[in-house]
């Protein structure tokens, strides 16, 4: 039996959103302003009957194919994240204004090719992820100094150690070990 994920209503509604913004008359605009066409030539030597389409990349300022094996090649982004990379709860507040944010005016839109769209992306994501787990750690940084027992010591040992894995960021990886070297000067204080 495979575990399936808990229905997440926010996503759902957060990905529908989404989806019918593409259809929106502002990104075929953007898109418009942004192409150009390049001649394309057969392999006997002949001009293509269609010429390839690229859309300069606002980010690395690289024009690219639009699409690449069939799949896009390049988004629409929003320069301005429509979720606050301080927003840590991963729930929409307000549907206003999370549609405010993401149906905006285009001085907020950017044509961005799919490496530069991922790492903007992945910056925002670990953002968030460091915040959380800044929350966490300091938690577990007010355990360590109440801790009356060996059981509570090592219980919060397992705790720290969820975030010394590789899927976390470098801030908090090291915050974790400094938070795991502190515990253990109090155990060894301690015998």
């Amino acid at each position: 039996m495979s575990k399936s994920k808990s229905f997440n209503e926010d996503a759902v509604l957060r990905g529908a959103w989404r989806r019918a913004f593409l259809r929106f008359p502002i990104i075929k605009e953007i898109l418009i302003a942004n192409t150009r066409y390049v001649p394309r030539f057969n392999q006997d030597g002949g001009r293509a009957k269609k010429d390839s389409k690229e859309l300069l990349c606002n980010v690395c300022k690289q024009w690219v194919k639009a699409s690449v094996g069939g799949k896009n090649n390049v988004q629409v982004d929003h320069i301005i994240p429509v979720i606050d990379v301080t927003d840590i709860s991963g729930k929409v507040k307000d549907w206003n204004v999370y549609k405010a944010r993401l149906v905006c005016d285009k001085t907020n839109l950017q044509i961005i090719c799919t490496p530069c769209h991922d790492s903007k992306t992945k910056i925002e994501r670990d953002t968030r992820s460091t915040l959380r787990d800044r929350i966490k750690l300091d938690e577990i940084e007010k355990h360590i100094t109440y801790a009356k027992s060996i059981t509570e010591e090592k219980h919060i040992k397992k705790e720290i150690n969820k975030f010394l894995t590789k899927t976390k960021t470098k801030e908090t990886k090291e915050r974790a070990t400094k938070l795991k070297e502190l515990l253990i000067q109090r155990l060894t204080r301690e015998d």
